[in-house]
């Protein structure tokens, strides 16, 4: 279970399921600070552009490992339908091109 403190009160906040089930983007957008990003791109069919902003920043990775292991090589890799090219498309966009990737 997990918990967020709201108004100085423990809340339960309700876990996705993702190995259980595929959820759209704009769900996980909404829940991005409770998915664990490494299990996300194994369960979960992404955008480019949810890869870069969420996967690939630091600042959703969920623990040590995952700054080494989530790259663009494993994105790619768990991600089939998404291109090298789209990716660093997307990539360019974000803060003109100094966006905040960990793996590329």
């Amino acid at each position: 279970m997990k918990f967020e403190m709201i108004d100085g009160k423990k809340v339960y906040v309700p876990a996705l399921h993702l190995r259980k089930q595929k959820y759209d983007i704009e769900t996980l957008i909404e829940n991005v600070d409770h998915i664990n990003m490494k299990e996300c791109v194994n369960t979960q069919i992404l955008t480019a552009e949810f890869c870069i902003k969420y996967v690939l920043n630091e600042e959703y990775m969920s623990c040590l490992e995952d700054t080494y292991c989530l790259c663009l090589g494993y994105v790619l890799q768990r991600q089939p339908h998404l291109t090298e090219e789209e990716m660093l498309n997307e990539y360019s966009k974000i803060n003109n091109g100094d966006g905040y990737a960990h793996g590329i």
